[in-house]
Parts: C-alpha cells; structure tokens; sequence
C-alpha cells in the first residue's frame, strides 16, 4: 500500500465497508418497520438477531483489516500485513459467527456444543499435530518477517545438517517453496522452518561477503602480495564493489608460518545474481592469473627441506622481460630483443576510474597490463557503450604504437593497477637493431586483429593464412612508413 494516497486509502475502505454497512441499514430499518407493525414476519426477531451478527461482523473484519491491519499496523512496521494473518482473522469471525448464530437458533445449546467442540478439538489437534505445527510456523514465519518472497536464503537443518539454498517462490499455510539455481522446487514444511538455521542473504542488503585464502611464499613482500591480491579480486567481473567504501574488496593475513604466508581474500557478491561457487571459481582464476603473470608461485603447505625461492621483480628488466615474453604480441621474439625493450619500458600504476587511453586521441603509446582490470569504451551516437574488459596478460594501444592508427576506443581502469608503457621512442632503436622484429610483430598484430575483429568471411573463399598473410603485409608497410621513414 502507498501510504502517501491517502485519498485512494479512503475511497478504498469506503468502498469495502459499504456492502456489510448498507446491510446493516437495511436490516435496521426492516426491524423498525416490523416493530411498528407494519409487516409480520415469523420469527423475525432470529431473522433480524443474525442479520445484525453476520453483517456485523463482516463489517468488523473489513475494518480490522483495512484501518487496523493496513494503514495503522502497515505504518508501525513500515511492511505490508502478511495475507496470512487477515485469512485467521477471518476464520476466527467466521467460527464466532457460527457460534452466535447457533445460539440464536438454538437457545440453551452453545454450552453443550462448546463442550463437545473442545473434546474434538482435542482429539483432532492430536491427530493433525504436525499440520497445525506447520500452519502455526508459517504464521510465525510471516509475522517475524524474517524473509520475503523474491528473497535468497540457505536453510541449514539441525537434525541432518544438509542445507538448501534458493529464491522464496512461495509462502503458504503449510510449506514454502523455493526455487534453486538449478530450475528445481524444494517444498519446505513450516515446521522444519521454525527449528531450521536461516540465512537470508537479501537482507538487510542484497551484497553479502565471501572469500577466499591463498598461501604464498614467506619471501614476497606483503604490500606487494596484497596490491596483486587486490587487483586480481577487483579483475573478476562477478565481484560487486558496492557504493559504499565498507563494501570494496580487501585482503587479510590471516596465518604466518616457514612455509609461507596466509592471505583471505575477502570481496562482496549478490548471490541472489551470481553462484556463489562460480564467483569463488572466478575469482581464484583471476587471482592465478595475476600471480602467473607476477612470476609469483603458490607456497607448499607442508615443507621438508625448503630453499630460498627467487621471485620474479616487475621492477627489474628481467622480470619485465619475463612478463612481455607471456603477451602474444612478442612471440618469436627474442629473448635479447625482449630485455633491451623491457629495459626502456617504464612501468606505470594507476588508480580506480584513470583513464589511460581516450578514443580519436593521436598519442601512440602501448601498455601492457601486469595487475588489475579495465575496461574497454566506444562511443557511439554520443553514448559510450562498453564493449570488452581485459585484465593482467592483456596490452592494448599496439595499433597507434606500430602503425600510427589514432586512439579507437577508451580504455578506463575498473580497479587499481598497473601496467607497463612502450613509447614509440622506447621501441623505435630497438626496432632498429633487430632486422626481424617489424616482421614478427605484424604477423603477430595481424593474427590478433582477425581474431579479435573477425575480419575472415566464411563465404569469401579466402583462407585464414592467406587474410593473416595479406592483412601483416599492409601492417608491414604502415610500420616501414613509420619507422624507417623518421631516420
């Protein structure tokens, strides 16, 4: 219910109380003309005793349920009035007014039918104990309000402790029904709901946290270890960084030992969105990834004999030299050729929303990406529209490098991160002392951009070797233009 119409609130309960209302009228003014002899009617004093009883309280439940239940109890809780509790009212008026009618009818009976009633009402409530254990639950349940439909909740079972997990479909007199991530209908007794262990993951927010833990090797610095963690958290698209600063990703140590170093990596998540165990699967192949392309190796949980492990330094030529030999845009390159570009790349880092390339922009420098993630952005009807994200391994800005092609889309970091840049005067003597390298790198860049852009007509005729061949051949001669055309 709006509670801010209160004119539709009016005309609302108008409208419900006017039938039992309007009723009541009539029987009064047919009892008044009866007294006044007017009309003779046998018995019509039963007839108008329970006219007043039934309409009476028909009135009364539309009251109880619109005023009392709808407005003024709806606007102390702040919730709607569970369907559930106007239903027991109306039972409950329903058995008064049979009583009340009985003991018009019959004068001198309800005594003996209130006595007999309660010896049944015994024997049935022995009978059908489980029955009203779960209608008394699911009233329960609804009153408390401890999950609504729509929402994701786990039930952890006391006696066999299995849990079920999915969205609430349904709550009814006897069961509640939820709906799993499989497609399959688990009905729920009311009964196992009030002994059961809920979790409601939808509430008091729709972000719930998880995590995961990764041991690495005593040896890496643990800023350095918790800045890639970070990143790799960040990187995975399932992780939701919530708009409040409680809610980003964050990174604990939780255990230290010889062999090695405890990390918990802790990030937010709707569950009711993503499964929880495609997101902890998504989150430890981004954590992988990044840890691969840092040259930093898991740590062994039991250690006999350890020796002292190097780890790979992104700060060090070396170590850049390792990480640009995993992009596929050096392959076949050679190892020397890849330490003189690593040692004139610099490596830069960057924060959440940096913008590091912006579209139809003519600068020419590439980046590598060793942590974090960002996102790929073209505009298009004066709208950006996101068309891809890469994370650690990914490099872009290769095209305006080799070729001098203007910016064609904008690139934003998603999390904090880092990557290495190559400027056209850092590859430009490098490009110089290595005859081979324009050759390599426009095979590789025209591979990448059939791949990526799917530029291979299946109806063309045209071989897959024979467009790489052709489309690295005009890649070759932009480069040439470029290059051997500034000396």
């Amino acid at each position: 219910m709006d509670f801010r119409e209160p004119r539709n609130q009016t005309t609302r309960i108008l409208k419900s109380i006017a039938i039992p209302a309007v009723g009541l009228g009539i029987v009064a003014f047919l009892d008044n003309r009866a007294r006044s002899g007017f009309f003779h009617i046998d018995h019509a004093d039963r007839l108008v005793t329970i006219g007043y009883i039934l309409l009476g309280l028909a009135l009364a439940y539309r009251l109880i349920c619109d005023v009392a239940l709808d407005i003024v109890l709806a606007r102390a809780s702040s919730r709607r009035v569970p369907k559930i509790l106007k239903h027991l009212i109306g039972i409950a008026l329903v058995l008064l007014a049979a009583l009340m009618v009985t003991n018009v009818l019959y004068p001198g009976a309800l005594t003996s039918l209130l006595t007999l009633s309660s010896v049944i009402a015994v024997v049935v409530g022995l009978a059908l104990r489980p029955i009203i254990l779960d209608i008394f639950s699911g009233v329960s349940a609804n009153l408390d309000a401890a999950f609504h439909i729509g929402d994701w909740i786990e039930i952890n079972g006391r006696n066999d402790g299995r849990s079920q997990t999915g969205w609430v479909e349904q709550i009814n007199w006897r069961t509640t029904h939820l709906r799993t991530r499989s497609g399959n209908l688990i009905v729920c007794p009311n009964s196992t709901l009030s002994t059961a262990v809920i979790i409601n993951y939808s509430r008091p927010s729709r972000l719930s946290r998880f995590g995961i833990k990764v041991r690495l090797p005593p040896e890496l610095d643990c800023d350095r270890a918790r800045q890639i963690l970070l990143a790799a958290a960040g990187a995975a698209s399932v992780v939701d960084h919530g708009a409040a600063e409680q809610q980003v990703p964050d990174v604990m140590i939780t255990a230290m030992e010889a062999s090695g170093v405890e990390y918990w990596i802790r990030f937010w998540l709707d569950p009711s969105q993503d499964s929880i165990d495609s997101a902890v699967d998504e989150v430890s192949r981004s954590v992988m990834r990044h840890l691969q392309f840092a040259g930093i190796p898991l740590s062994e949980k039991v250690v006999l004999h350890r020796d002292r492990r190097p780890l790979v330094d992104v700060r060090s030529a070396s170590g850049r030299a390792e990480a640009f030999s995993r992009a596929a845009l050096f392959d076949g390159v050679s190892r020397d050729t890849l330490q003189i570009l690593a040692g004139e790349a610099g490596l830069d880092r960057f924060r959440k929303g940096d913008t590091l390339i912006r579209q139809d922009d003519t600068d020419t420098d590439m980046f590598l990406l060793v942590e974090g993630a960002v996102q790929v952005a073209v505009e298009s009807h004066g709208a950006e529209v996101i068309v891809a994200s890469m994370r650690a391994g990914d490099y872009f800005g290769e095209m305006s490098l080799l070729t001098g092609e203007p910016r064609t889309a904008t690139i934003r970091a998603i999390t904090d991160g880092a990557a290495y840049r190559i400027s056209r005067d850092a590859i430009s003597p490098v490009i110089e002392s290595d005859g081979a390298l324009m050759e390599v790198l426009s095979r590789n860049l025209a591979e990448r951009n059939l791949s990526r852009e799917g530029k291979i007509s299946r109806n063309s005729g045209e071989s897959p070797e024979k467009a790489a061949e052709g489309l690295a051949s005009m890649l070759l001669g932009r480069m040439m233009s470029i290059f051997r055309g500034s000396r």
